[in-house]
């Protein structure tokens, strides 16, 4: 994979943010599509590009750090309040010359009737005109009282430009843009024809970690460069600065004092080795930099590659595909051992779900049966549907009885997120659980979070802001963890 730019730096010399947020009328539109290639086209205009995107998601932010060759970050109203998903949005953008914010879903969907969760509400919150994606393949004059309507059904919401998908022929083209400017006001800023060579969900947007960076690297050059010749570029920029003029002076918003040219010292600090390769590299951008602003050094390294371990203070290991590649993980005999060697010496570890199954004794995939770490007695089994999926609220098992420990010192509820085709067979009362479940699955619908020695390994993948606290309390026990074995 490749090495990406970290945003935040605060270079750019205005005040003001330029953004489009991309949206569609449903699901399955082509938003990621067109979200990575209008990345990569501004990128190499020579514009800065800032990505976003809205959800719990991992591996569109992959796509779109390499389009941009920026860091994504992820806004989501289950894990922030208002206040701080506009401040990450202006922390993020100030430095670049465009945000792109990919939406998820529908432009109106939401878990509430209201519309709390929705796109609509998240592009009005950041103050940004939106560009609606429509997948035209089976409308022609009728993509008219679509657009009207999802203009009328909230008005305050921008509207700007419009992006037809799966265009079948220039009749089409031609019937569907005669009828949209006779009805209405907005700007046909692109139409795609019905190519499944420019479609990523049809071309392993779940298996970008399959794909070697080179082959990820051409693809995205490709298919940027062929919807290149249906996208208005021009007017897309013009609109972005429609931003301009919504969004207020923030010279001195108090989002600048939350990371002002932030200088990360790396001398004296902890050296947290990160797993990362094809079978884990599932990572918010924003736990990353929780750990790089708590002086951390973070050091890659390859559970598939390296035949040692980095010289760490602790490791993470993160989500990502362990069982497609579990074949790989198994054969890498010298690792496994040194990483279960270095845990029972007390070896610091968070792990989350990849991470988990990885340290478990075997995982079994299609009729396959591969040894892993061994460090938890379980077993991992995969299933067809999700074992567990979602939103997850989780309440310390110490806080409830009433102790602190280093992980959880004034932390009452973390939220996180799940998604999970794997349950784990193993003795219920084999080991202690750090949290219990008040929403989601975890590890058995009750309790999530195995713990064993240092280690603590879930289901849940955490988001730093959702939970300040929990990394700068993990990176206190791996201080204090270190500090003991210093005096032994």
């Amino acid at each position: 994979m490749l090495d990406i730019e970290a945003g935040g730096s605060y270079g750019k010399k205005s005040n003001r943010i330029n953004g489009i947020y991309i949206s569609a009328a449903k699901r399955n539109s082509g938003k990621t599509t067109i979200s990575i290639a209008l990345s990569r086209l501004l990128r190499n205009k020579g514009m800065s590009v800032q990505p976003f995107k809205k959800g719990p998601d991992f591996i569109d932010p992959m796509w779109l750090n390499i389009a941009s060759g920026k860091r994504t970050y992820n806004l989501d109203f289950y894990f922030m309040s208002r206040n701080k998903i506009r401040n990450h949005f202006i922390n993020h953008s100030l430095d670049s010359e465009i945000s792109i914010v990919e939406g998820n879903h529908g432009l109106h969907d939401s878990f509430d009737i209201y519309g709390k969760s929705s796109n609509a509400e998240m592009a009005k919150l950041l103050d940004l005109p939106v560009i609606l994606l429509i997948d035209v393949g089976e409308l022609n004059r009728g993509v008219v009282p679509l657009i009207l309507g999802f203009k009328e059904f909230d008005k305050g919401v921008n509207i700007k430009g419009i992006i037809l998908n799966k265009v079948h022929s220039k009749r089409h083209e031609k019937n569907l843009l005669r009828a949209i400017e006779y009805y209405t006001d907005l700007k046909v800023v692109g139409n795609i024809p019905n190519n499944p060579e420019f479609s990523v969900k049809q071309r392993h947007l779940g298996l970008l970690s399959t794909l070697s960076a080179e082959e990820v690297e051409k693809f995205v050059a490709e298919m940027s460069s062929k919807i290149s010749e249906y996208i208005d570029l021009g007017n897309i920029i013009k609109i972005s600065k429609a931003a301009n003029k919504l969004c207020p002076d923030i010279k001195n918003s108090p989002a600048l004092s939350l990371k002002k040219s932030i200088k990360r010292n790396i001398r004296n600090t902890l050296k947290i080795g990160l797993a990362y390769d094809n079978a884990f590299n599932f990572y918010y951008n924003e736990n990353l930099e929780a750990l790089e602003d708590l002086r951390c050094e973070i050091i890659k390294f390859s559970p598939i590659a390296d035949t040692h371990l980095p010289e760490v203070d602790a490791l993470y290991i993160g989500g990502g595909f362990p069982e497609i590649f579990s074949v790989g993980l198994q054969a890498n005999i010298n690792i496994r051992k040194e990483i279960r060697q270095k845990i029972e010496k007390g070896l610091p570890v968070y792990a989350e779900c990849g991470g988990l199954m990885y340290l478990c004794k075997s995982i079994s995939y299609e009729n396959n049966f591969n040894e892993m770490v061994g460090v938890i007695d379980a077993d991992v089994k995969l299933t067809k549907k999700p074992k567990g999926h979602g939103y997850t609220k989780l309440s310390p098992y110490i806080y409830e009885n009433n102790k602190e420990g280093p992980w959880f010192n004034k932390i009452k509820l973390i939220k996180g997120h799940e998604f999970h085709h794997s349950f784990l067979e193993m003795s219920q009362d084999r080991y202690k659980f750090a949290f219990k479940m008040k929403k989601g699955y975890g590890v058995d619908g009750v309790s999530d979070g195995i713990t064993y020695k240092n280690v603590l390994a879930g289901y849940t993948h955490m988001y730093s802001p959702s939970s300040p606290g929990w990394f700068k309390n993990w990176v206190a026990f791996i201080k204090q963890t270190k500090e003991k074995t210093v005096l032994r």
